[in-house]
């Protein structure tokens, strides 16, 4: 992975490694500067990321590093973790509970001069957490814990972090803190990253690239927004948590309406909870398709804001329910009704529909 201004990851890894019955067997290239591992428990991603880090000795690997090999395996050469120069951050901060913050940032070979240089005051500007070089560990809150481990790797000056679920262990309102400050980290500081995850929300806002791995194997690999958008191909449908992805441009604003307005092309627009986004700018929106309600006609005196001319492009049964495709705008979408409303509906490819989708159902994912 080489990076510079552009924070750009370049890695190569081709690995197969047999853990009891379980067997990972994974090649994949990416020039990232932020490369999302995405999949169920047991999937392998952890297993991939210890392999990147040096944590295990894999059966068969070649990873290559910034043009240069760290492992081939068999009979060639092998770099330990601490010449790697990666810097692991796990679910668990791991921090040491009898030093104080600053103590923790300091405890790496160079780390205190670096906390003292313009570069170390900008990762504590940026994390947060000057308040706190005084404080015990145990007085912190699990997000600050995050946010201390997070500048203590970065204070390791690594090539690339390397983020083992950063955010399982935390609440909604905190996952969504530091996953802004991962965010902050990928534009400002420029360092790039190889993060694991099952939330489809963090992949969406943070990577650039996405490799999907189930049962130890990679089963697809590109941008997010392309590749989560087809969770059925997949397998992975309960792993996307939403049916319909969508990278739109900002149209216009309505701070009094309380909406963001997007584009959905020849001439259909969405309206989303308010977003602090630029007019340039394009939102990840994510909504369920249960959320989805169709007519036959254009309902009257109804509060959500998205009633959406549309027409059916496919129906599918799926299990005791039906999917329906539907093509809005210059988009498609789906929505999932039951076999006795698809009955009543008559519901057939291009029957023209009305969509109904409440604003406060649509997830704004992050913004590109």
């Amino acid at each position: 992975m080489r990076h510079g201004a552009n924070g750009a990851l370049e890695i190569e890894v081709g690995i197969r490694h047999r853990l009891g019955d379980f067997v990972l067997d994974v090649e994949l290239a990416t020039d990232g500067p932020v490369l999302g591992v995405f999949g169920a428990s047991g999937s392998g991603k952890t297993t991939l990321l210890h392999a990147i880090a040096g944590l295990i000795r894999p059966d068969a690997a070649r990873i290559v590093i910034e043009g240069r090999e760290l492992c081939a395996r068999p009979g060639g050469v092998w770099q330990p973790p601490e010449r790697r120069h990666l810097a692991l951050v796990t679910q668990d901060a791991l921090l040491f509970p009898h030093r104080d913050v600053r103590g923790n940032l300091v405890f790496a070979p160079g780390a205190r001069d670096r906390l003292a240089s313009d570069d170390g005051r900008r990762i504590l500007e940026v994390l947060r957490i000057e308040a706190l070089l005084d404080r015990g560990v145990r007085d912190l809150s699990g997000g600050e814990r995050q946010r201390v481990a997070l500048a203590r790797a970065l204070l390791a000056s690594p090539r690339a972090l390397l983020l083992d679920e950063p955010t399982s262990a935390l609440d909604a309102e905190l996952s969504r803190d530091v996953l802004g400050l991962l965010r902050q980290v990928k534009q400002e500081l420029g360092i790039p990253m190889v993060f694991v995850t099952h939330r489809a929300a963090e992949l969406l806002a943070l990577a650039d690239d996405c490799l999907v791995l189930e049962g130890g194997r990679g089963v697809a690999q590109g941008p997010p927004i392309e590749v989560l958008r087809r969770p059925r191909a997949l397998g992975t449908a309960s792993l996307a948590g939403v049916d319909n992805l969508l990278r739109l441009p900002v149209s216009s604003q309505d701070p009094e309406g309380g909406v963001t307005i997007l584009d959905l092309g020849a001439g259909a627009s969405l309206r989303v909870p308010l977003h602090e986004a630029g007019a340039e700018g394009r939102l990840d929106v994510g909504f369920y398709a249960d959320d989805v309600l169709l007519f036959l006609e254009r309902p009257r005196g109804m509060s959500a804001r998205n009633a959406l001319d549309c027409v059916v492009r496919s129906v599918e049964g799926v299990g005791p329910e039906v999917l329906v495709g539907l093509r809005v705008g210059a988009r498609d979408i789906h929505a999932r009704v039951t076999a006795a409303a698809a009955d009543e509906l008559s519901l057939r490819a291009g029957l023209p529909l009305v969509a109904v989708v409440k604003t406060a159902a649509i997830h704004v994912l992050g913004e590109r």
